[in-house]
């Protein structure tokens, strides 16, 4: 490449194109990987309680203790990711993560487990900071809220393939090697993408422009003038950005039961094969994808940056998706598919919004990380705590299989508390949502 200085404006142009399509392109196979490192535990679950390795308390306590893990951690690695190389911290946290996922695989004790997982999420909480800092650094204002929605869509690539490729890897580990190694198995699987997901971060991922001999992206006079610390302070005092993380958290709440515990809920509630289950909830994911990647591009083009409008219409889409999946009885397998459209339509909406997007967009660039650690504690934090609660309210029968907290009316009518639990979180979503008003693109604004 030739030094700046001698590059026409054309060149430029050109190298930061072919840049930026490469850092996108590795960001987006790099965060796939670390959902695939995080739900590898999601899609053994009922595999784990049915041969006797770990109860229904214990997994939703492990659960918990990850995704706890993971709101200290993002709200740390926000800040520290401001500041560092977030190259070489992006392929630090993968290595942690895919060796948990390692240690796993051998059936460890329930206490080990809970350390091991805990230690996962920390290591977790590293990729979405490092991603979101690079896209500051990579991307002006104006076309940020695009690419962090293309970015977005790296989440349901993720659950996408960790869904597909575990259910196969199960079913050929416990053909091959017996039943115990069905669920064993998705952790090694995932422990060797992590190793995948490595070399690409490595060959792939940058840093910033100036360390590829590019200029920096641009910043307006205001902006320039306030260095990380002063930065750091407005997310701090920034009265929308902890607003937008408690509507946040109650968000994921709700997508993380879905997450987490659908395909188990299909499976006990509605009788659907393992295999089965897993599609239906996967349908979400790929719909969600489409909805994340557009959902920049629509609040950047037709509502000039501002994203309320369309996260409180994707917050009431998502509890009209819950009632649907949860509240209709008996074993419909279209009304469950269209449910999990609605369900993905609305996630990737508020995945990008509510996940960091507004909050990152009230605060100046050398901030971005700090704003989304904020917006994460408020999401996992809301998520670890689903887990737990989740948990408890399942039971094992007499008979030994997995069963469903409820109350049961005279006409006969199972009402679900579990139903009852994630629909109520993700209406009280929408009232935070509302009370973070606009989501504007100016420097330091409050509400």
């Amino acid at each position: 490449m030739k030094r700046v200085g001698h590059l026409s404006g054309v060149e430029l142009a050109q190298a930061y194109g072919r840049r930026r399509l490469r850092q996108i392109s590795a960001m987006l196979f790099v965060y796939a990987i670390f959902y695939i490192c995080r739900l590898a535990f999601s899609a053994s679950k009922k595999d784990m309680i049915e041969h006797g390795a770990y109860t229904a308390k214990e997994i939703g306590l492990v659960g918990s203790a990850m995704l706890i893990a993971y709101a200290i951690g993002k709200f740390a690695n926000g800040f520290i990711a401001d500041r560092v190389n977030v190259r070489r911290y992006v392929m630090f946290g993968l290595f942690v993560s895919a060796f948990a996922n390692f240690i796993v695989g051998w059936h460890v004790p329930a206490l080990m487990l809970a350390v091991v997982w805990f230690v996962n999420g920390l290591a977790q909480s590293t990729g979405a900071p490092c991603c979101v800092v690079a896209l500051s650094r990579w991307w002006p204002r104006k076309r940020r809220g695009t690419y962090y929605g293309i970015w977005s869509c790296s989440n349901n690539l993720g659950e996408v393939l960790a869904y597909i490729l575990t259910a196969g890897v199960m079913v050929w580990a416990g053909a091959t090697w017996g039943v115990e190694y069905a669920w064993r198995s998705c952790f090694w699987g995932a422990s060797a993408m992590g190793a995948m997901g490595i070399a690409v971060a490595w060959l792939f991922f940058g840093n910033a422009p100036e360390d590829e001999g590019l200029p920096p992206v641009p910043v307006d006079v205001i902006e320039a003038k306030i260095d990380t610390a002063g930065g750091q302070k407005i997310a701090l005092m920034t009265s929308a950005v902890w607003l937008i993380a408690i509507a946040g958290g109650l968000f994921a709440a709700s997508r993380y039961a879905v997450i987490d515990w659908g395909i188990f809920f299909l499976q006990v509630k509605k009788g659907y094969a393992g295999t089965d289950a897993a599609m239906i909830v996967t349908v979400n994911s790929i719909v969600g994808a489409v909805s994340s990647g557009l959902s920049g591009i629509v609040s950047d083009r037709f509502f000039r940056g501002s994203r309320q409008e369309l996260a409180v219409s994707a917050g009431l889409m998502n509890v009209a998706a819950l009632v649907l999946f949860m509240l209709v009885p008996g074993r419909h397998p279209w009304l469950d598919v269209i449910a999990m459209v609605l369900f993905g339509l609305a996630v990737g909406i508020l995945l990008t919004f509510l996940g960091g997007l507004m909050a990152v967009d009230r605060v100046p660039k050398c901030a971005a990380g700090a704003a989304l650690g904020i917006a994460g504690i408020g999401s996992y934090l809301g998520a670890g705590l689903q887990s737990a609660f989740s948990g408890c309210l399942v039971e094992r029968g007499a008979d030994g299989a997995a069963t469903l907290m409820g109350h049961t009316f005279a006409n006969g009518y199972t009402l679900d508390w579990l139903a009852v639990f994630w629909i109520g979180v993700a209406a009280m979503s929408v009232v935070f949502t509302l009370a973070a008003g606009r989501g504007g693109s100016k420097v330091g604004v409050r509400t």
